[in-house]
């Protein structure tokens, strides 16, 4: 659902959509890449690196997730990360 209400620019309700499937599978690294795609698109960058953060530690070898990542650090800067590998 969360990626129909993306498309349809319902944006809250994806986010509310995501939040609850992350909730329901704390291991899964999909719900917070795409929370943090759609954060990423309102312009919260905040909310956005916490996500991709949370996705790569979740799973590091998905080349998807490392790839969204990166073009985030990429086009906003190192300062917006937060630190996932230790």
């Amino acid at each position: 659902m969360a990626v129909v209400f993306s498309k349809q620019g319902r944006y809250d309700e994806a986010v509310t959509s995501l939040k609850t499937a992350s909730e329901c599978d704390g291991s899964s690294a999909q719900p917070h890449s795409s929370l943090a795609v759609i954060y990423n698109a309102l312009g919260d960058r905040h909310n956005a690196a916490r996500h991709y953060s949370i996705a790569v530690q979740l799973a590091p070898h998905l080349s998807n997730v490392l790839l969204n990542y990166a073009m985030f650090l990429h086009r906003h800067g190192p300062s917006t990360s937060f630190a996932v590998f230790d």
